[in-house]
């Protein structure tokens, strides 16, 4: 899979969401809001690089049809160009793009999720797996092929003129559990990836 190449630099990895903002179900023909994703993180203890690979960012309106099932709003798509991070390149402030400024139609989505693909780690110099390696690839859990649910404040609701921005957290400490102790003659035996994604801030301006 390609690596989107990304300048180095730290808070804890964040996704900042931009859209607008109303009450109700997303409507045609009412007006659109501008989404774009972007991402940055902080250091970690025991891992060098955390590559996420993620195929699909999307969004879930307020009401579902339950013949039809949730008109998904998709930010990005593409299972085969995912796109591609190393989280602990993005620190100091620094942070990526994901998607780029993306119209969606006014109304109000109560979930944001997106699916991570795939996950690989390596440690930092001096530690290694029980095997001897410093690199692994993750298991990814079944729930995320769904997506992984970003734990909002709120709804997020859309209207024609605004813009809102919510700053999500994705830290690596938290979705990058070590497994094993680094200090005993055992070391690290694995790398359990738990996601979980949650909002940190938001706020609302008119375009």
């Amino acid at each position: 899979m390609n690596h989107k190449t990304l300048a180095a630099a730290g808070l804890s990895m964040a996704l900042l969401f931009v859209t607008g903002c109303d009450a109700g179900t997303p409507v045609q023909g009412e007006g659109e809001a501008r989404v774009q994703i972007l991402l940055t993180d902080a250091p970690a203890d025991y891992i060098e690089e955390a590559w996420v690979w993620i195929s699909r960012v999307y969004l879930i309106p307020g009401e579902e049809d339950p013949e039809q099932g949730p008109p998904f709003v998709d930010l990005f798509n593409d299972a085969e160009n995912p796109l591609s991070y190393d989280l602990l390149t993005l620190r100091d402030g620094v942070i990526a793009d994901m998607t780029g400024e993306v119209d969606v139609p006014a109304g109000r989505y109560n979930q944001l999720r997106m699916i991570v693909a795939d996950a690989e780690v390596t440690l930092v110099d001096g530690y290694t797996f029980s095997d001897g390696g410093s690199t692994r690839k993750l298991f990814i859990p079944s729930g995320a092929r769904s997506g992984i649910k970003v734990n909002l404040s709120e709804a997020i609701t859309t209207e024609a003129g605004t813009i809102s921005v919510v700053l999500v957290d994705f830290d690596v400490d938290q979705n990058f559990v070590i497994q094993g102790n680094p200090a005993s003659p055992a070391g690290i035996q694995g790398v359990l990836f738990t996601p979980k994604l949650r909002e940190l801030s938001r706020t609302v301006d008119r375009n």
